[in-house]
C-alpha cells in the first residue's frame, strides 16, 4: 500500500469507526502507524493501567475524545477494595499539561474527585461532553464547577454513580448564556432539585434531546411546564411526584402537553409515580422504540401488558419479572422489532420465579431480531 499517498490513506481512516479496527490498521506498517498517530481523535482504553497517561499524550497529539474504564466489573459487588486505584486525576493532569484539545471524556468505574472536575473545567476551552458511569469520589460541588466553567457543554450524563449530594443548587451554576445542552441526565442524584431553575435551563436549551430526572419529588404542576419548554425531547426519564393530582385543570393540561410530545421515542425512570401518569403515557406509546420500567417494581402485570400492547415499535425493553410469562407472550406477539430485552427481579431475594422458561420460549420464537437478552435466573433446573 506504499504507492498510495498518505493523504489518501488518511481519508480511508476517516471511514473506519470501530476502535479495534483502527488499532488493527495501525499495525499494518510503520507508515500506517504514523498516520493513525496523527489523525486519531477518539481513543478507547479498556483498562486504565494498560497505558500511561504520558504515553497516551505523546502518541495522540490531536486527541479530542477519551473513554476510560477503571475498576473491574465485579466492583459492583463490593469485591474490590475502595483504595484499589483507577484515579482519573493523573489522566486529566497529563492531558492538560500536553495541551490536548479534549472535548469529550467518558469514564466508567473510575475514582473522580472534585479536584479532577475542577482541573477539567479549567483546562479545556472547547470541552463539550462528560459521561460518568458507576464512578465515585465526587460531589455536586464538582458538578457545579463543570456547569459554571464549561461554557460549551452539550452533554452531562451521570449514570449510577456514588455522589455526595451536598446541594441541588448545582443546576443554578449553568450560566444564563448556556444554550448548548443536548443531553442532561442526573437520575442517580438523590438531593432536592430547584424545579424552577431546571425549567429555566430547559427553556433556554432549544437543542435538548435527552432529559432524565432523579427521584427527588417533583410537584405535578412542574411536569407539564418542563415538557412545554422542550417539545423537541426524544429521550425522557420521569422522576417522582410529590403528591397526587388535586386539580382537574392540571390533569387536562398534562394530558394535552403529553399528546403534543410526539418526538419522544424513549421513556425511562418512573421511580415513584401515581397510576394516572402511566395512563397518560399510553398516549405516546405508539411512538416508543425504548422503554425502561425496571425501576417501577410495584407495577402490576396487567398494567404492564396494557402498556406494552400499545408499543409495537419497541426495540429495547427493560422490565421487572412482574410481567410474568403471560406478559412476555404479549411482548413476543406485539414487539416484532425488539432487539434488546432485560428482565430484572422485582424481589431479588425471593425464591419464586415470576418468569419461567415458557416466557423465554415465547420471546425466542416471536422476536426474531433479538440480539441481547438479560435475565436473572431463579429456580432453574436441568429439566
Amino acid at each position: 500500500m506504499n504507492y498510495f499517498p498518505e493523504e489518501v490513506i488518511e481519508h480511508v481512516f476517516d471511514y473506519v469507526v470501530s476502535h479495534s479496527d483502527i488499532n488493527t490498521l495501525s499495525l499494518v506498517c510503520k507508515s500506517w502507524y504514523k498516520i493513525e498517530r496523527f489523525t486519531r481523535q477518539r481513543v478507547f482504553i479498556r483498562n486504565c493501567y494498560s497505558i500511561s497517561p504520558k504515553r497516551l499524550v505523546e502518541r495522540f497529539h490531536n486527541l479530542k475524545s477519551l473513554t476510560l474504564k477503571g475498576k473491574p466489573h465485579f466492583n459492583h459487588f463490593t469485591l474490590v477494595p475502595r483504595d484499589w486505584g483507577a484515579f482519573v486525576y493523573p489522566w486529566i493532569q497529563a492531558l492538560a499539561k500536553g495541551k490536548v484539545g479534549l472535548e469529550e471524556l467518558r469514564l466508567k468505574r473510575m475514582v473522580v474527585s472534585d479536584e479532577s472536575l475542577d482541573l477539567l473545567s479549567h483546562s479545556f476551552v472547547n470541552f463539550k461532553s462528560l459521561v460518568l458511569v458507576r464512578c465515585e469520589g465526587f460531589t455536586t460541588d464538582g458538578l457545579a464547577v463543570v456547569a459554571l466553567n464549561c461554557r460549551s457543554i452539550r452533554e452531562l450524563d451521570l449514570q449510577q454513580n456514588e455522589v455526595d449530594d451536598h446541594s441541588g443548587l448545582w443546576l443554578s451554576c449553568f450560566p444564563e448564556t448556556c444554550t448548548s445542552l443536548v443531553s442532561l441526565n442526573f437520575a442517580c442524584l438523590k438531593g432536592e432539585i430547584d424545579w424552577g431553575t431546571l425549567e429555566r435551563l430547559v427553556a433556554r436549551s432549544p437543542n435538548l434531546k435527552s432529559l432524565r430526572l432523579n427521584r427527588c419529588s417533583m410537584p405535578v404542576e412542574a411536569l407539564p411546564r418542563i415538557l412545554m419548554k422542550a417539545p423537541q425531547l426524544v429521550d425522557f426519564g420521569i422522576g417522582s411526584f410529590s403528591h397526587y393530582l388535586t386539580s382537574n385543570d392540571t390533569y387536562q393540561m398534562l394530558k394535552t402537553v403529553i399528546l403534543e410530545c410526539k418526538s419522544i421515542s424513549s421513556l425511562s425512570g418512573f421511580w415513584d409515580v401515581p397510576p394516572f401518569s402511566l395512563a397518560l403515557m399510553r398516549n405516546i406509546c405508539c411512538n416508543l422504540t425504548s422503554l425502561n420500567l425496571s425501576y417501577k417494581a410495584d407495577i402490576q402485570g396487567r398494567e404492564l401488558i396494557q402498556i406494552i400492547n400499545l408499543c409495537s415499535k419497541l426495540q429495547c425493553l427493560w422490565i421487572t419479572d412482574c410481567i410474568g410469562d403471560k406478559g412476555l407472550r404479549v411482548v413476543a406477539r406485539t414487539c416484532r422489532d425488539l432487539q434488546e430485552l432485560r428482565v430484572f427481579p422485582s424481589a431479588p431475594f425471593g425464591n419464586q420465579a415470576a418468569v419461567t422458561e415458557k416466557g423465554l420460549l415465547f420471546i425466542s420464537k416471536g422476536c426474531q431480531k433479538l440480539h441481547t437478552l438479560h435475565y436473572f435466573i431463579k429456580g432453574i433446573s436441568n429439566a
